[in-house]
């Protein structure tokens, strides 16, 4: 208001002005005008008369022409000078994120806005009217403690007439808190006082922004400051920035002493005076500073090296290892650098232990009464001892860098296998040969039987770095295996004529047939009753047998031990060997019961095949399950399918070498088929017939490697049978067998 007042108080002025200066010059112009006019005739007595009638005429004409010239000059600059503030006014509202005020303090002290723009509404919630009457309304809402900056600023900016610049945090009606930018320039009013035209801006964005840039600074120094290495910082000026607390305890200097100092100050507290160090290579490279250290690498950017600090400790000294890299701002330009060192002086002492440690194990390698030899994943020799030298009768030039094929390892052995085909497979997966025996060549051509222990040496992806093996001479023990081969060759031949000629007496023996049939369902039907009594003290023998061999009972020496444990595996096989006979004792007793009952026939299968893994991954067979159709639930005798399982899973891994076992699992036709199909050396087909018949075992050449009664497929067959099914047998000799159960489908929740 007091504003429009002094505006329409000028306007006033200048149209009176407007308006009396032309009259002021007619009435001079008139006055001499008629004072010639007025002695040229003054004989007339009317002309005075008609003098001032005719001046009043004109002067009325002329202010009136006069008043509205300027009425409406005055009416133009009015519209205009409103048509330039409503302008105004619409680019000041319009302010983004910002308002436009003028600010004073009245004499009583209380504050007061002249003008402030409509921005204000939408950053503070208040009207500009609210505003303009009560300044406080606007005011309060600055942070209390903000209040003493601003009054200050105000103070400082009244007394030397100085624009000043300040930032305050205000909460606004809306609930959010917002940082304002204030802008003021002073200016004195008509009535001396100072008026501040400012402009109020919206800085909380940026705001958030710097305190989270200085969050972020807080948060990497704290890291800086916690890093357990020694670690400091220098900005573009190399002036120490940081300096944590792991850099005191190393140097004993505090951070105090070095913020802010520069011309490698940093270098004093590990080497006693400024100097260069490993940082200062990052933007100036000198080979004369590195000359003092013991080496220095430079990596993607970073350098890394290691020197002694003789001013360490007292005096002491300590061997460092430093890594110094560059810092850069987001638009990647360097604005210093960040080192870490470390005490590494203990690792030093370490590794020389650790070298004395390895002189040592080298000397009882070349002592060792063992060839002990280590050669890459491609079968080149690296290392031989000097008994493995001596053994085979080579030089270390002869052997060392040579692949093991065509030195020590002959091309085939004595029986013909391909030992080169045997090398590659140690290469390619030496986990799976940790023990080998294979035959080995000395240097004048004889072959010798070496034991050998591989022990796998791989890097930290994974990857071979090299195999050690430690072998062992048993060419005495396998000539002394060949010798009982020998002899039980000729056994089987003497076994082979006594069969013939028990064959010669089976006619005679038709008679006493029946009266042994009659006499084997009596016996069956005794041992089905004895099972108790039979398997009670195999248990007992077992189990103390256990306790003795694990030493509850008192220490036991190597030999009794490796006693008691055979006196143990053979009281676990007789126990079998008796299961085996009850089970088909108590069959043909008819004593055996089978259940139905549901059950979830994956986790039976997964059992069985657990149960005879360890056997397949002794010999490195792959043991695998397939299902063509999946079976969940199933309902059967879940004991006796395991059963069945096992004992079939246990043949197939008994007579395969190499290669594989699978379980496959199909249901059609209202019949479940698990098929275990192998890659051993398959069945003859006379001996099919065979195969199912209680105390029999087909004549395949294995019968001299591997024990049995005869009774596993005799059992399963009948428990097959009991299970209403059967099975069924495929094989091809040489080419693996496969045998499937073939049970009724009675499946819950087949999928």
């Amino acid at each position: 208001m007091e504003s429009k007042q002094i505006a329409f108080t000028a306007n006033a002025t200048r149209m009176v002005a407007a308006v009396m200066l032309p009259y002021m010059v007619f009435a001079c112009v008139w006055l001499l005008l008629s004072m010639w006019l007025f002695r040229a005739h003054e004989h007339n007595n009317w002309l005075g008369f008609y003098q001032g009638l005719l001046f009043a005429v004109l002067s009325a004409a002329f202010l009136g022409y006069t008043i509205r010239r300027a009425w409406r000059r005055y009416l133009v600059e009015q519209q205009s000078l409103h048509e330039s503030e409503a302008r105004l006014r619409l680019l000041v509202d319009g302010l983004p994120d910002s308002y436009v005020y003028q600010y004073t303090q009245l004499p009583d002290g209380t504050q007061k806005f002249l003008y402030i723009s409509s921005g204000v509404e939408r950053l503070h919630g208040i009207t500009v009217d609210a505003i303009l009457n009560n300044a406080r309304v606007l005011l309060d809402q600055i942070s209390p403690d903000m209040l003493p900056a601003l009054q200050h600023a105000e103070s400082a900016s009244r007394q030397a007439f100085s624009d000043f610049s300040i930032e305050v945090c205000a909460g606004c009606n809306d609930g959010k808190q917002r940082w304002m930018n204030l802008c003021s320039r002073p200016q004195r009013g008509e009535d001396g006082r100072v008026l501040w035209n400012g402009v109020a801006t919206d800085v909380t964005e940026r705001k958030q922004v710097e305190i989270r840039h200085q969050e972020i600074e807080q948060r990497l120094a704290d890291i800086i400051e916690f890093l357990p290495d020694a670690t400091f910082v220098i900005d573009e000026n190399k002036c120490v920035v940081a300096w944590n607390r792991a850099c005191e305890i190393l140097t004993g200097v505090k951070k105090e002493a070095l913020i802010g100092r520069g011309n490698h100050a940093y270098g004093q507290p590990f080497f006693g005076a400024p100097r260069p160090i490993l940082i200062d290579l990052l933007l100036q490279p000198s080979v004369e500073l590195e000359t003092t250290y013991k080496y220095v690498e430079h990596q993607n950017g970073a350098i890394i090296g290691e020197t002694f600090a003789p001013h360490l400790y007292g005096g002491k000294g300590a061997h460092l290892r430093g890594i110094a890299a560059p810092l850069f701002n987001q638009a990647g330009k360097c604005t210093g650098a960040i080192e870490v060192v470390r005490d590494i002086t203990e690792q030093r002492r370490t590794e020389l232990a650790l070298r004395e440690s390895e002189q040592k194990y080298r000397e009882l390698v070349e002592l060792a009464n063992s060839i002990i030899l280590r050669w890459n994943a491609e079968g080149i020799i690296t290392f031989v001892n000097e008994y493995g030298l001596k053994f085979f009768d080579f030089t270390v030039e002869e052997l060392l860098h040579k692949h093991v094929i065509g030195t020590i390892v002959p091309y085939t052995e004595s029986g013909g296998r391909d030992l080169r085909d045997l090398m590659q497979r140690i290469c390619a997966d030496p986990a799976a040969f940790e023990q080998n025996i294979n035959e080995n060549m000395l240097r004048n051509g004889d072959m010798v039987w070496i034991s050998w222990t591989n022990k796998v040496v791989m890097d930290a992806h994974g990857d071979v770095i090299e195999i050690l093996s430690i072998g062992t001479d048993i060419t005495a023990r396998k000539h002394s295996e060949e010798q009982v081969k020998k002899l039980n060759e000729e056994l089987q031949r003497h076994a082979e004529e006594l069969e013939r000629r028990v064959n010669e007496r089976t006619a005679e023996l038709a008679v006493a047939r029946d009266r042994a049939e009659a006499a084997d369902r009596i016996k069956s039907a005794f041992l089905a009753t004895m099972s108790h009594e039979l398997r009670t003290p195999l248990n007992s023998i077992i189990g103390f047998t256990g306790i003795l061999v694990q030493g509850l009972a008192g220490p036991l020496n190597d030999e009794q031990a490796k006693q008691l444990g055979m006196v143990r595996g053979s009281a676990r096989h007789l126990l079998d060997l008796i299961n085996d006979v009850l089970d088909i004792s108590k069959i043909e007793a008819g004593q055996l019961e089978v259940a139905c009952q549901s059950f979830v026939l994956p986790e039976a299968i997964n059992k069985a095949v657990n149960i005879v893994k360890p056997m397949a991954d002794k010999k490195s067979l792959t043991l695998d399950v397939f299902y063509q159709t999946p079976v969940n639930h199933w309902r059967s005798d879940q004991r006796r399918v395991e059963q069945i399982l096992i004992n079939l899973l246990n043949n197939a891994v008994k007579f395969t070498e190499q290669g594989f076992v699978r379980v496959v699992i199909d249901a059609k036709d209202n019949q479940l088929r698990i098929s275990i199909i192998d890659s051993g050396i398959g069945i003859k087909e006379q001996d099919i017939g065979t195969l199912f018949k209680p105390f029999q075992q087909i004549d395949s050449g294995l019968t001299r490697k591997h024990e049995g009664t005869g009774l596993g497929l005799a059992i399963c067959q009948k428990l097959a049978e009991l299970l209403g099914g059967h099975i069924e047998v495929k094989s091809t000799w040489g080419a693996g067998s496969t045998f499937a159960v073939v049970l009724p489908l009675r499946a819950e929740g087949q999928s």
